[in-house]
């Protein structure tokens, strides 16, 4: 697992001064980013990675704040073709704000088709799953 911060953005604010449910996706991405952008493995002339589903669970509001938000992200399960990443979003306080999940396939590069996960990719998704 790693803590991944990500900034609010003014614009990411709706009219009732909440963080709107469609920033939480940017949030997760970069989340995700910093957690398999670290493994150099997102993707290469035979398999890219793509998310298939992703899901959140608001449990408060975000308000703009200038600290940063705090996102835990881990690798939770893994498949043949593809793999799950979880994601626990806190507040400035440490206050969980949102729970969420993304399920990744891995995809041949030129027909977009599931692939088994390539043995490098496995071995580095498991040494970031949480012991």
């Amino acid at each position: 697992m790693i803590t991944v911060p990500v900034h609010r953005r003014f614009s990411d604010l709706d009219p009732l001064g909440h963080v709107n449910n469609v920033a939480y996706h940017d949030y997760l991405q970069e989340a995700r980013v910093g957690l398999i952008g670290e493994l150099a493995l997102v993707s290469n002339a035979e398999y890219a990675q793509i998310v298939v589903r992703q899901e959140i669970r608001h449990r408060r509001p975000l308000g703009y704040a200038r600290e940063p938000v705090l996102i835990d992200v881990w690798i939770s399960e893994m498949a043949r073709t593809s793999y799950t990443v979880e994601y626990r979003i806190r507040d400035e306080a440490g206050e969980i704000a949102a729970e969420a999940t993304s399920l990744l396939a891995v995809v041949d590069a030129e027909t977009g088709r599931p692939v088994r996960i390539p043995d490098e990719v496995k071995d580095a998704l498991e040494r970031s799953r949480p012991a």
